[in-house]
């Protein structure tokens, strides 16, 4: 889907969305401005053949970058990208992404864009604003047709995954960090080194800090952190803890979180205690040593969904993967996991074992066995492609089926940006498992878990945990209701009804408390409403 008709200035602001609050907010991390009329002479230079320029087109927005097809007289067509403020740090992200487009299809052998022109420094290109200028994808994006393939056209692209998989764990690097042009990374840190792998000599390219948005958002971005790259996986998740205590004790002041208590501030002193916490067993959140596969870095793709696969209608074969945006060389054990848009949201059964409808399928409705159908399909494509990475990609399989890399790894995911995301509670909770699988997850180890909770810490995360469930039960019951949106976002032509619903809805969910005091927790608790000053 894409935006035709609009205004000039619609092509700068975010238009595909809007939020039933907060939303101004919203809108300014996604606005850009940029030089139309330069971006257009450039991207008709790289056009072969092209004099002019015949049509802009908008494409519909992700949350982090405008994107555009541009049309020539010869009817060739690019595809432009400029970064949003949001995406990432300014020339990093942008250097980065074009080095890792290059490394796939000149190392890896991976279908990915080519890339014709790019500039990573808004403040000295004509076109004012980071950009990048590619071949537009061939074929048609996996989203559009997905939903009317047969299962086995469907079984033969998981497949196509899987053997994809199989390339990028197979060539492992020496650091964890993102991927540059040795001469960018140069300019952006004085300093880069040559990239060896498996004793190839790739002179053009060199292993940089990460381009992750966490480490870089609003006041970090002048902070001296430590973003990489790393050597050793314990190095990374000590440097993600000292990094957001840093950042607390600078920048943080005491908040009011009121699942925890209606009273008393949440200080800073308890985010920094937690972390404390996460730093003593920080270096116990790698794989054991002798765990080859699941340590080895290797680059891999940030977020594969329908949308970043292109694919031949004709031949169903992968013509192209987009979206590499701060995609990483990284651990395998952070990294591994079943794509989105294999990935069944339910429960899976453990094994090979086929789903097989319910005893009592005939007697169900229509929606019910729609449902149930769709259920069963989602989990058989989930299944497959476990089947699949065990035959195919052996290496990510290593890791896939290991229990203990999500225990292991969910405190490092949430580490970064934990005070500004109001995750406090979700680390507690994660080194709280952690430490109740402690000897499961080090059998051989005689030094026992280095971090224990309170009676009083446990009962307090209790109450919390309850607060948040309580109310949460009551706000999925109105967002599967379709009443609501998850995050307020919703799409423009709804927003009107979307802001009655918000502010009916806040008067039945407040309508539910029991006293005067819940009524006022309730009020507080109510997700759509502007954040407090």
């Amino acid at each position: 889907m894409q935006d035709e008709g609009i205004s000039e200035e619609d092509l700068y602001r975010y238009t595909r969305y809007r939020w039933i609050f907060n939303e101004q907010n919203e809108l300014s991390k996604r606005y850009l401005k940029f030089n139309l009329r330069r971006l257009i002479d450039i991207a008709v230079s790289v056009s072969d053949g092209a004099r002019s320029c015949t049509k802009v087109l908008k494409c519909s927005e992700g949350l982090h970058n405008k994107a555009f097809i541009l049309t020539m007289d010869n009817g060739t067509e690019v595809f432009a990208k400029l970064p949003n403020p949001n995406a990432g740090p300014a020339q990093y992200t942008t250097a980065s992404e074009v080095a890792t487009y290059d490394l796939l299809r000149d190392v890896f052998r991976i279908p990915v864009p080519r890339i014709l022109a790019w500039s990573s420094d808004a403040a000295s290109n004509p076109v004012e604003a980071e950009y990048i200028i590619a071949e537009k994808s061939p074929g048609v994006r996996l989203g559009s047709i997905w939903n009317k393939w047969p299962r086995e056209t469907k079984l033969k692209l998981i497949r196509q995954v899987a053997d994809i998989e199989n390339t990028l764990t197979n060539i492992k690097f020496p650091k964890h960090g993102s991927v540059y042009f040795k001469e960018d990374l140069r300019s952006l840190t004085g300093d880069a080194e040559d990239l060896n792998i498996d004793s190839t000599n790739l002179r053009r390219f060199s292993i940089g800090p990460l381009t992750t948005a966490e480490l870089w958002t609003n006041t970090r971005k002048d902070m001296d952190l430590d973003r990489g790259p790393w050597r050793d996986p314990s190095e990374y998740t000590q440097a993600l803890g000292r990094n957001e205590m840093a950042w607390i004790k600078s920048r943080a002041s005491s908040r009011m979180n009121y699942h925890r208590s209606m009273q008393e501030h949440e200080s800073t002193e308890d985010g920094l205690a937690l972390l404390s916490q996460y730093m003593d067993v920080a270096s116990d959140l790698v794989p054991p040593s002798d765990d080859e596969s699941a340590a080895s870095n290797v680059l891999w793709h940030p977020d594969l969904h329908l949308d970043n696969v292109f694919v031949d209608p004709d031949t169903h074969e992968i013509t192209c993967i987009v979206d590499w945006q701060s995609a990483c060389v990284a651990p395998l054990f952070y990294q591994s996991g079943v794509p989105r848009m294999f990935r069944h949201p339910g429960p899976v059964q453990e094994g090979w074992v086929v789903p097989v409808r319910p005893e009592n399928y005939d007697s169900l409705s229509e929606d019910e066995q729609k449902k149930v159908d769709n259920d069963l399909e989602s989990e058989i494509m989930h299944k497959y492609y476990e089947s699949q990475v065990y035959k195919r990609a052996p290496r990510h399989w290593a890791v896939l089926e290991q229990k203990i890399i999500p225990i292991i790894r969910k405190p490092v995911w949430l580490v970064s940006g934990v005070w500004e995301n109001r995750n406090l509670f979700f680390l507690r909770q994660s080194l709280m498992s952690l430490a109740t699988h402690w000897e499961d997850i080090f059998p051989n180890s005689k030094i026992p878990c280095p971090i224990n909770f309170t009676d009083k810490e446990v009962e307090i995360h209790a109450n919390e945990e309850e607060n948040m469930d309580s109310v949460g039960k009551i706000l999925t019951m109105f967002r599967d209701g379709g009443v609501l949106p998850v995050d307020g976002m919703v799409e423009r032509k709804d927003y009107e009804i979307a802001r009655e619903n918000s502010s009916k809805f806040k008067e039945i969910f407040i309508g539910l408390a029991k006293d005067q005091a819940e009524r006022e927790f309730f009020t507080k608790l109510w997700p759509y409403q502007e954040p407090e000053k």
